[in-house]
């Protein structure tokens, strides 16, 4: 076993700093062979993963940080050999739980340590990878405006969701998937490959990593007066007993409509209409600390 460590050293507020010396103090770490390599700006994750691929000396890659540094190492490593683990260091960490990653990083060490694998699907976006959850409508205008923040964390992100909760107006969308057309008005339209965005906020509770399809998950705005029901669904994986709330599996589906700032994972990104997704089932290879579902 050899692993190299990618580690954004703002993560956590600064947390990533302080890796060194958390895998010093595991005894698990004594007999390992790893090496640690930190970032230095947006991107060059991808660039220490195609590096290290080069070297094919490393048994594992670990993303140290949050979901942008999650995907940058993860969505390099498809279609290779290399095992994929997690420390989670960001204010969502999505895709880290829901294969079971726990949010403190010793724990976290330990567990990149298990001995289980699996083949994990992703989905591809206009050519973009997503490993966790993307979307078109109010949650990409907040990933936009959390952008624009100094400060990151979760209250950056309850502060630009509930700035644009009542200005953002729905979307109409026009979907197309295997045989079938609609017309969707959408308050949210994700695309999940895992079932939370991060934090316990389920958007597609019975998602699979590894059953070859997506999960679109279509939500029309709530009611005021329905508000405070709608948060204890969501973030209880409930969100499925909604009347206004559907959830459409398949593996390949086109979506047409007003669609500009998008989000890959929690990033804002930009995207023109059509958007095309599909599944790649089984691309990437993970360390799983405990079975995903």
């Amino acid at each position: 076993m050899r692993l190299l460590f990618i580690v954004n050293p703002i993560s956590g507020v600064g947390a990533g700093k302080k890796l060194p010396e958390k895998i010093r103090e595991i005894p698990e770490y004594a007999e390992i062979d790893y090496v640690i390599r930190f970032t230095e700006y947006a991107g060059h994750a991808r660039i220490l993963v195609k590096e290290a691929l080069a070297e094919g000396c490393y048994t594992h890659i670990v993303a140290v940080g949050g979901d942008g540094t999650v995907n940058e190492v993860g969505t390099s490593l498809v279609g290779t050999s290399v095992a994929f683990g997690v420390v989670s260091l960001g204010s969502g960490n999505g895709f880290a739980r829901h294969l079971g990653y726990s949010v403190r990083m010793k724990k976290a060490l330990r567990q990149v340590l298990s001995d289980a694998y699996s083949q994990i699907d992703l989905l591809e976006i206009n050519g973009v990878y997503s490993l966790n959850v993307s979307g078109f409508g109010y949650d990409a205008e907040v990933a936009h405006e959390f952008n624009r923040f100094r400060i990151r964390g979760v209250m950056s992100y309850i502060y630009a969701g509930l700035k644009l909760w009542f200005s953002y107006s729905p979307k109409v969308y026009r979907i197309r998937y295997e045989e079938t057309v609609r017309e969707e008005e959408c308050f949210i339209l994700s695309l999940a490959n895992t079932s939370q965005f991060g934090n316990n906020a389920f958007i597609a509770p019975h998602a699979s990593l590894r059953d070859g399809l997506m999960d679109v998950c279509l939500l029309r705005r709530p009611n005021l007066f329905k508000v405070v029901y709608f948060l204890f669904c969501f973030l209880n994986g409930k969100i499925d007993r909604l009347t206004y709330y559907k959830d459409i599996q398949c593996s390949e589906i086109t979506i047409e409509g007003p669609i500009h700032h998008v989000h890959i994972d929690g990033d804002a990104a930009v995207m023109d209409s059509p958007v095309h997704a599909r599944v790649l089932p089984g691309a990437l290879r993970v360390v799983v600390p405990k079975f995903a579902r």
